[in-house]
């Protein structure tokens, strides 16, 4: 069954994927079948994670991590990987850096492809977050967007080499936005233009035509520019992170500025204040619950 709610998740069906991973979960448990509970723990986790539950998320992690024997490869891999995304998406890359590597180990060990295709994406994908923010919040660098580049590479290289094309969209759209950091708008717009909307999630398509805009409006189109950032802020962002809100915001007043609208630039910089602050003390609440699991 477990194996069953692995393949659900790799056809992009996550609910499915938990459900049949949730009742494999509740056999072991059931029969106690102790050498079961570790895997379904931290593939339970990888989905919570994807899907903003950060307490059970960090509950499934404790007992991932506590309840795996010593050569427990796959079930250590997968739940080394969510906690050092989750430190990631705190900012606090030090404390992310050893457990991104004890997942490359432990997958690397277990001959475990998936996992070490999921931890190359994801190094690249929090390298671009934290990037997107000091774009448009005028923070230093640092050299996120370069390294980001650089892991993306890696990243697309390893999935070329394997055959796993689960990533294409969401490298699209990291591509194009590492481009967009990157000032090289023309060849960003063209990759923007490339992927297919219907197969994004909703959250996603406010990024997409955000990063789209700001793009024309840096190439000089900006009544296109102006029509697209009204759509990205007018497209639903229900199911966003603070860090998505405060960007999408915050490009609008950038490409609000380039467009001579002052007025509203004012404004979407508030949200984006706003957004940014909520984040921060998302990532602050977050940071300290990862810092209390229990490792053994």
């Amino acid at each position: 069954m477990l194996a069953e709610g692995v393949l659900h998740y790799s056809q992009k069906k996550p609910r499915d994927a938990y459900d049949r991973i949730q009742r494999a979960y509740g056999l072991a448990v059931a029969l106690k079948i102790e050498s079961a509970l570790p895997s379904c723990a931290a593939w339970m986790a990888y989905i919570e994670f994807i899907e903003s539950k950060y307490e059970p998320m960090a509950i499934h992690l404790e007992q991932a991590l506590t309840s795996a024997q010593t050569q427990d490869h796959q079930a250590v891999a997968r739940a080394a990987l969510v906690l050092a995304v989750a430190f990631h998406l705190t900012n606090d890359f030090d404390a992310a850096k050893p457990w991104y590597e004890q997942a490359r180990q432990r997958a690397s060990a277990e001959g475990d492809e998936t996992t070490i295709s999921a931890l190359l994406y994801n190094v690249a994908a929090m390298r671009a977050a934290n990037a997107r923010l000091a774009d448009t919040f005028e923070i230093q660098d640092s050299g996120e967007t370069r390294r980001a580049a650089m892991e993306l590479s890696s990243s697309l290289n390893y999935d070329a080499a394997i055959g796993n094309t689960s990533l294409k969209i969401l490298s699209q759209m990291l591509n194009g936005l590492i481009l967009t950091l990157s000032k090289r708008y023309a060849d960003a717009l063209k990759i923007f233009i490339e992927i297919d909307e219907s197969t994004s999630g909703i959250a996603e398509i406010s990024l997409i035509t955000v990063d789209t805009a700001w793009c024309m409006a840096k190439l000089g189109d900006v009544e296109k520019a102006w029509h697209l950032a009204m759509l990205a802020d007018d497209q639903p962002r229900e199911k966003s992170e603070p860090d998505d809100v405060a960007y999408v915001n915050s490009r609008i007043c950038q490409i609000a500025g380039l467009c001579g609208r002052g007025g509203a630039a004012s404004t979407y910089r508030a949200k984006a204040n706003a957004a940014l602050a909520s984040h921060r003390q998302f990532q602050s609440t977050l940071r300290s619950r990862l810092n209390a699991i229990r490792l053994s």
